[in-house]
């Protein structure tokens, strides 16, 4: 992607995110956006189909950061399973916190449904791709989509969950442990019923 593409999309976020301290995103309009951001109607048609697509571009972005870094101790073999867990779902929702005007917003109203679809098929993914290698067991495929579809629900109720938590009484990192603890001691149980 070209800089000013790059540029262009940046602006269009940060102006969704200052308007949504105000609005909801079916009140905002196009044109609100594109003069906030400083960009031309055909710009704004360029980057995004709608308002909801600035929303699922974000997630895939906050998404990918926090698999980066979680990526960085995948082989690392003296983290346990369920410190790997938790430091994952602690990126997931650092980085959330980073941009929590829009993933407030991802999380609700009508781009909700989208952006939730979204991640869990993202979670699943990384979910479906690593489990092997952390709990090395041989799975067959649908025990895997199950397992993968289980906990994407979960670490998306979880994020969901702390994403609209009005009082910010929710830490970061409780809410990271408590989770990992769930999944590794879920799947741990499961796999013991299969042997």
């Amino acid at each position: 992607m070209d800089l000013r593409k790059r540029r262009s999309q940046e602006k269009l976020q940060l102006a969704l995110a200052h308007h949504l301290q105000t609005k909801t995103i079916d009140e905002i309009t196009i044109g609100e956006l594109t003069k906030t951001a400083g960009v031309s109607r055909q710009t704004f048609y360029s980057n995004f189909d709608s308002k909801q697509s600035i929303l699922l571009n974000r997630i895939q972005v906050v998404f990918e950061k926090a698999l980066a870094k979680s990526e960085a101790f995948i082989q690392n073999t003296e983290i346990r399973r369920e410190e790997f867990v938790e430091l994952s779902i602690k990126n997931l929702l650092n980085e959330c916190e980073r941009d929590k005007v829009l993933m407030r917003a991802a999380f609700t109203g009508q781009a909700g449904i989208q952006c939730l679809s979204l991640l869990k098929r993202l979670v699943s993914k990384l979910i479906s791709e690593r489990i092997l290698l952390l709990f090395n067991h041989n799975l067959k495929v649908h025990q895997l989509d199950i397992i993968s579809d289980f906990y994407a629900g979960g670490i998306i109720g979880s994020v969901q969950g702390w994403l609209l938590d009005e009082t910010n009484n929710k830490d970061i990192a409780l809410i990271s442990r408590e989770v990992s603890r769930i999944i590794s001691h879920g799947v741990d149980g499961y796999l013991h019923q299969l042997v």
